[in-house]
């Protein structure tokens, strides 16, 4: 599978690796890191007040009673709230506003000049750049919320060093703290044995093309809507587990969730990794590539230089991921695990509790398993299609019915 690498880069060497180095560096850097990494889940959001760049509105003074809000509530309809309240404390006024359909209808009508101000939640902006490629550059922002809320946890917990149980593991495409909302773009199944020591991993195309579920953390909007799988990132975590529970029929104990700045800390904290590319693009060669952090991550995210695209850009997260691991696990390789401790520490969460991954940590060190892993994959066909959140069509991946139900039937028979 293209993406084994990145569970077992992750979670593998986080759970069970740097487990081992608690005798050598202490207990405390450790139980630290970990509190950090098992804390109440809190969502952050950036929500911003947009016009277009030649707009004579600068800042939120400039705003007049008269000036027409555009919003849309599919997507956001909190962010368009607290906006909205926080708007009125700044100019002692209630602006009227013009809801759009979709995202798409709402940019088309700042554009337009329909609407002099857009509402925007800043996790929207990437989705906004495929249909409008200028959008930052040809808009501006002139006021802007940051919004937090603290998540009821919906974990399915269950005795991790007995019990069979799923773990969602979600990469999400952005940088700095882990709490930022953002798209999923790496999506993993995992389903672990411990009292048999089997790992099943099951890859899932960040664009497929599947019904979208909420749950009482998340949107809140009618169920069943079709969209990319790695718009429910957009929502928090539990969009997306309760979204492939429907899809695998399966329920999902945990998730874990990393961020990009996962890769370049990691990378840098382990002293960088050696990478043989398959293909030479901008200024990597083909066989053997040392990289640091920086550049581990520029190698990982391309994909509009390949002819497979996103399939390649899976084969190269696979590479950087397993060079991770293979230095990780390497008993000559000399670095601080104090640093590596730091470098997880704010870019993981995970809604195991503490007791929960100590109890992996121990039975890890006392039983020493030599884990199998099986790995596997959902495949499907290219298209184009409608976008619910997006508000546009699309690149989606049509799901093959059959590698769906394929897994399906593995998950089975690893919980049976």
């Amino acid at each position: 599978m293209k993406k084994i690498a990145k569970v077992l880069g992750i979670v593998l060497a986080i759970l069970l690796i740097i487990c081992m180095a608690i005798g050598i560096t202490g207990y405390i850097a450790f139980d630290s890191m970990l509190k950090d990494m098992t804390a109440e889940f809190i969502v952050q959001k950036d929500i911003s007040l947009v016009v277009l760049k030649d707009s004579p509105l600068l800042a939120m003074k400039d705003v007049k009673d008269t000036d027409i809000v555009g919003m849309q509530n599919v997507c956001f309809q909190d962010s368009v709230e607290l906006m909205t309240e926080e708007m009125e404390k700044e100019t002692g006024f209630v602006n009227l506003q013009k809801e759009y359909e979709s995202l798409s209808a709402m940019i088309s009508g700042l554009y337009s000049e329909d609407v002099p101000i857009a509402i925007l939640d800043e996790a929207y902006r990437e989705i906004v750049e495929l249909e409008y490629p200028e959008f930052t550059s040809e808009t501006r922002v002139i006021f802007t919320i940051q919004y937090k809320q603290e998540q009821t946890s919906f974990a399915k917990q269950t005795e991790v060093s007995k019990d069979t149980f799923t773990v969602l593991i979600s990469g999400i495409d952005t940088y700095g703290e882990i709490k930022n909302i953002s798209r999923s773009d790496v999506n993993i199944l995992a389903v672990v044995n411990p009292s048999d020591a089997k790992i099943l991993l099951i890859s899932i195309p960040r664009d497929y093309y599947v019904p979208i579920y909420s749950g009482i953390n998340s949107i809140g909007r009618t169920d069943g809507k079709m969209d990319k799988l790695t718009h429910t990132g957009l929502f928090g975590p539990e969009c997306t587990v309760r979204t492939l529970e429907v899809l695998f029929d399966v329920p999902i104990n945990y998730y874990v969730r990393v961020n990009f700045t996962s890769v370049v800390d990691i990378v840098d904290s382990i002293g960088g990794v050696t990478v043989n590319s398959d293909y030479a693009f901008d200024d990597f060669v083909v066989g053997e590539n040392i990289f640091d952090g920086k550049r581990a991550l520029e190698f990982s995210r391309e994909r509009y230089q390949f002819k497979d695209g996103d399939r390649q850009r899976g084969k190269n997260q696979m590479k950087v991921i397993e060079a991770i691991v293979a230095k990780l696990t390497s008993p000559s390789a000399g670095y601080d695990y104090v640093q590596l401790f730091q470098a997880v520490k704010g870019c993981v969460q995970m809604n195991f509790t503490e007791e929960e991954v100590k109890a992996l940590i121990q039975y890890q060190i006392e039983h020493m398993p030599a884990w199998s892993v099986e790995t596997t994959s959902v495949n499907g066909s290219d298209a184009r299609d409608y976008s619910y959140y997006g508000g546009q069509e699309l690149y989606v991946m049509y799901p093959d019915q059959a590698t769906v139900d394929a897994a399906k039937a593995s998950i089975k028979e690893y919980l049976e």
